[in-house]
């Protein structure tokens, strides 16, 4: 494998989406075998306790790889977490030529095209023709599945979880540090940056910019919570947006094992993918799945709100665990801002 190959596979490693564009990834090759590893600086936080979004943002990265490494006439033969005393060790890939790759990958020409969109209202609808290409991506990756809540009691539960995390991500003083922490206000509301969340790319309306902007205060976030703001943002960051689009899905996994979690990850990115090649926006929320799970250390105030979001997302998709809620619909055009990237450099070992 040559050295340009090399660079493409790893610039198409690091296009995946990650948890509030952390970009939790490191990269050593070792001959033809390339090492991914999670970066012990970016990782790790609250909610990222054992590791759950590094391990998604992992997969995705890594099924990137996979697929563009196929598109190039290369298989992928992969080991994930060789070394259980290293738990920043996520997977060994060895890369071999094989003439059955020379087919042309579909999805490998997604991988720059994918983005998240948060705007809203979308159009539709998402039909059953394109629900089943998007089932069939999942299901490539062993145990993994998507959960479409059909009846509108299904739909109604599934908001309601989806709110409750959401609320809880403003409610709790350790996740709304943790969430405004990552948003980068000082690249202003106009420009895209290399690492975290640019403010343009939240699609939050201009007359209430300052306001959500004043947010990232703690003091401001408590008292306004005593007038209820903590709902009033769940309801606009979750329920309106999901109310006003015609596509919503769950991603399954079979277990809370770090192997299940990183293979929802590869099984995330190749919905997203044809989800993309069939022209449908999407937002993930992640966070009514990641609570839920029961890793998180909340206040003990909260405690019980959290094992009871984590009950009522069980009955939602039972048998499995949820991991993240996939919103969809077409938009009338693409977002002005998107995450940006930091320069491969930073990843580790560019060949």
């Amino acid at each position: 494998m040559n050295r340009d190959t090399k660079a493409a596979i790893l610039c198409a490693g690091v296009a995946a989406p990650s948890a509030d564009n952390s970009q939790p990834w490191r990269f050593e090759w070792r001959g033809d075998d390339l090492d991914l590893r999670i970066d012990e600086g970016r990782s790790g936080r609250v909610s990222d306790t054992r590791y759950v979004l590094s391990d998604m943002a992992a997969g995705a990265c890594l099924e990137n790889m996979v697929i563009h490494a196929r598109s190039l006439g290369y298989a992928a033969d992969v080991q994930t977490f060789p070394r259980p005393d290293d738990e920043l060790w996520a997977a060994r890939i060895r890369w071999r030529r094989d003439p059955e790759c020379d087919q042309p990958e579909p999805l490998a020409g997604a991988i720059e095209q994918r983005h998240t969109d948060r705007r809203f209202p979308w159009g539709g609808p998402v039909t059953p023709d394109t629900q089943a290409r998007l089932n069939a991506q999942a299901k490539l990756m062993p145990g993994q599945r998507l959960y479409w809540p059909q009846t509108p009691r299904e739909r109604k539960a599934a908001l309601s979880v989806i709110r409750q995390a959401e609320t809880l991500r403003f409610r709790s003083p350790t996740l709304h540090a943790e969430l405004f922490s990552s948003i980068r206000f000082a690249a202003g509301w106009h420009t895209a940056c290399e690492e975290g969340l640019a403010p343009v790319t939240l699609a939050v309306e201009p007359p209430v910019r300052p306001v959500f902007q004043a947010l990232r205060r703690p003091v401001v976030m408590t008292m306004l919570n005593r007038l209820g703001a903590a709902s009033i943002l769940g309801w606009r960051s979750a329920w309106l947006p999901i109310r006003l689009s015609p596509g919503l899905c769950l991603l399954v996994i079979p277990s809370t094992a770090r192997s299940d979690v990183l293979a929802g990850g590869r099984a995330l990115q190749r919905v997203w993918l044809q989800a993309t090649l069939d022209g449908l926006s999407v937002q993930p929320y992640a966070a009514a799945g990641v609570l839920s799970l029961g890793f998180v250390p909340v206040e003990p105030a909260f405690q019980r709100q959290l094992s009871r979001l984590g009950t009522a997302l069980g009955e939602l998709c039972e048998p499995g665990y949820g991991l993240v809620f996939l919103r969809l619909g077409y938009a009338r055009s693409a977002p002005h801002g998107r995450s940006g990237r930091r320069v491969p450099a930073s990843f580790g070992t560019f060949p």
